[in-house]
Order: structure tokens, then sequence, then C-alpha cells
């Protein structure tokens, strides 16, 4: 095995210990040598990876950002369809749920490291911009009818945006954890934003 390869694996291992604790109990509560001490590392090595909390945060946020990128990726030649919409909805609330600490600490986050906060608000607003891209491309393949404007498209994409972006965080301050069936309600409530613009064949 390679030194590099090496480094990666243990970079991964760090991300890893670092979003299961970061997932319970929040990222306030956990330091480096939390993270060190669930690895059985020392800090110093921790450090030669990761020279802080904040960079630890940043790789899981750029896990994030690929999971995303993934999830929203329309297949070459395949044609968008209802169930299509669904998953991705879906998978949007999966990956959330695996990383529910960034999204639940988000202000706090965005607040404590700038340089973090400049690449989420990169992410969001290709992010949104893409929601835009995928809601034409569902209403040029007739899934969805056009609601006549582009102001129109741009207000369904903010509000699955508020959906897609606050529906865990809601329910985590609830005290109850977030589960499979909240998942489905999730998208539920995507689909109601959307079923007005549903054509005869997709509702």
């Amino acid at each position: 095995m390679t030194t590099d390869t090496k480094s990666t694996d243990t970079k991964t291992r760090i991300l890893d210990a670092a979003l299961a604790l970061f997932n319970e109990r929040g990222t306030a509560n956990v330091t480096t040598n939390h993270i060190a001490e669930a690895l059985g590392m020392s800090p110093g090595n921790l450090y030669y990876h990761f020279r802080n909390k904040a960079e630890i945060v940043r790789g899981l946020f750029a896990r994030i950002t690929a999971e995303w990128a993934v999830n929203y990726a329309v297949p070459p030649a395949v044609m968008p369809s209802v169930p299509m919409m669904e998953a991705m909805l879906a998978g949007n609330f999966e990956i959330q749920a695996r990383y529910r600490f960034f999204f639940r600490d988000l202000t706090l986050l965005l607040n404590a490291d700038p340089d973090l906060a400049a690449a989420y608000r990169d992410n969001r607003e290709a992010g949104f911009a893409n929601t835009v891209f995928l809601i034409n491309l569902f209403i040029e393949a007739g899934v969805l009818r056009s609601p006549g404007d582009a102001q129109s498209i741009d207000d369904i994409a903010q509000l699955l945006w508020l959906v897609g972006d606050f529906w865990l965080v809601f329910k985590d301050v609830g005290g109850v954890p977030f589960s499979p069936a909240d998942t489905a309600q999730g998208v539920r409530m995507f689909r109601r934003i959307l079923t007005p613009y549903l054509t005869g064949d997709s509702k």
C-alpha cells in the first residue's frame, strides 16, 4: 500500500468517525481530541491529516456535495419520469439523514467558517440553478405542465428547496429521530407542491 493510499484511508476513517460523533452529539460538543480518541490515534496524527475541526467539517461537506451531484444527475438517454423525480426527492432526505449534523447545525457552521460558508453558498446557487433546470426538463418531457412564466418556475423551485432543506431539521428539533416514514412524508410534501403541475398521465 502506498503512502498516498494510507493517507487517504486514514482521512476516510477520520471523516467517518467525526460524522458519527457529530450526528450523535452535535459539532459544538465534539473536539478533535474526541475524534482522535474514538479512532485510537494521537491528536498529532489527526492534525497531520486535518489541521482543525473546520477542515473536517469541510471534508464532510465535500462528501455531501458529491452525493447530491449523483442524486440529481439525469442519466443520458433516460426519459424523465415521476418515479425518477420521486427517487431524487427521497435521495435528498436520505443524504440529509446521513449528514444530519450539518443541516441541524448549519447556521452555526457557516458563521464559524467563512470558507465553508463560501463553498456552501456557491453550491446552493448551482443547486438552485439545477433545480430550475430539472423542472424545465420535466416540463419538456411532459411530466409537468408549464406554470406559464419563469417567475412561477422560480417560486416552485424555492418551495421545493424550503421543504428539501428544512424538513429533516423541523422533524429533528421535535426530539424524535428521523425515520423512513419521515422521508416518505417529505416526498409527499414535494409531490403536493408539484401536483397542480403534473400532467394527466403523470398524476
